[in-house]
């Protein structure tokens, strides 16, 4: 048996052979935790996020057994000079495990991070609900109300490395259909009582120059202000240029985002965003960021806007059926807007984080 760890190199342009293997590697083991494509994804679509890397570096590991792909690691970290942290992720095919790749990927990628100056890493594992055994110990971290398995493999292989569960995000899943009756409502609501004060403008993919300033703090603010449990986090530096990088990036691999701003009117900046992404050639939307700033709460923005964006959606693509979302276990305020959207829970993720022993 011979196992090579190499990183891989990323083409200027098309995709390579290894490349599509690790690619291929990711998608297995995603069908293997939700028993869906949903998430799985093309070398178009990924490679774009390597290409570009003045904001996040990433770096992409193939791990080999005897010359065949059977596991992968990534790392990301911010380029902020005083960042000190960096999320990672390995993974190996089910017919390659228990020989010590996981854990030579997960060494690798440790040495990096320490190397690149970021001593505190983060790692996730995934756990569909469907999975979970009634019996099964949980494993909880300090706030929040749900919890993960202890004894599943993706656990003990992080508790068995240090890592300390630092918090809980459920997975969450909403079926249009079935919502698409009582949304109007919700927006009408919505708009009575924030309307006077804020207005709502919808966009598809390029963010109006007008907005691109206070969007931008926004996002800033996107990386800080959520629950973030016992996590570590890192602020973010983001400019008008940082935001374009991004909806370049998003173009380039052939997604496309339906964004919502709640926008004060006395002021014309950024109250609040949501954004809804569109993979290429598929049947479903993931929700990704919704956020409303410390200054502008109390109005019922979040459920504006997250109903606003479901419309939109429904409009503007309404092949795709299903909605994803992941969200703070502690999170209670977007949760419940979550179930009153009509989101159910899938799954869970664990966020595991640990300070890594230096070497000198």
């Amino acid at each position: 048996m011979r196992v090579t760890i190499d990183e891989v190199e990323i083409p200027a342009s098309g995709s390579s052979a290894v490349f599509e293997a690790v690619q291929e590697v990711a998608n297995t083991l995603e069908a293997e935790i939700w028993s869906t494509d949903d998430f799985a994804l093309t070398s178009a679509m990924t490679l774009p996020e390597y290409r570009d890397q003045r904001f996040q570096r990433r770096v992409l590991l193939a791990a080999a057994l005897d010359g065949r792909v059977v596991g992968r690691g990534w790392l990301g970290y911010g380029t902020e000079a005083d960042a000190a942290t960096a999320s990672l992720d390995v993974g190996v095919l089910p017919d390659a495990r228990r020989r010590g790749i996981g854990t030579a990927l997960l060494v690798e990628l440790e040495r990096r991070a320490l190397a690149a100056g970021r001593p505190t890493v983060t790692a996730f594992t995934q756990h569909a609900v469907d999975d979970i055994p009634a019996d099964e110990p949980l494993l909880g971290a300090s706030v929040g109300e749900r919890a993960i398995p202890a004894n599943a493999a993706a656990s003990r292989f992080m508790l068995d490395r240090g890592y300390a569960l630092a918090q809980v995000e459920r997975t969450n899943r909403c079926d249009l259909a079935s919502m698409l009756g009582e949304l109007p409502d919700i927006v009408a609501a919505s708009t009575a009582r924030a309307g006077h004060e804020y207005r709502l403008v919808h966009w598809l993919d390029r963010t109006p120059d007008e907005l691109l300033r206070s969007l931008a703090t926004a996002r800033e603010h996107m990386a800080t202000d959520i629950p973030a449990a016992d996590l570590e986090l890192d602020p973010e530096v983001w400019t008008p240029e940082r935001v374009r990088a991004r909806e370049d990036q998003l173009a380039a691999s052939g997604d496309h985002a339906i964004v919502v701003a709640a926008v004060h009117r006395d002021s014309g900046t950024v109250a609040g965003y949501s954004e809804l992404v569109l993979g290429e050639g598929k049947e479903h939307a993931e929700q990704w960021d919704t956020l409303v700033l410390a200054d502008h709460r109390g109005h019922g923005l979040g459920l504006w806007m997250k109903a606003a964006n479901l419309l939109a959606l429904a409009d503007q693509a309404p092949e795709r059926s299903r909605i994803y979302t992941w969200n703070a276990d502690e999170n209670a305020h977007m949760l419940a807007i979550n179930d009153r959207l009509g989101f159910r829970i899938v799954g869970y993720s664990g966020e595991w984080q640990r300070r890594l022993p230096r070497s000198d």
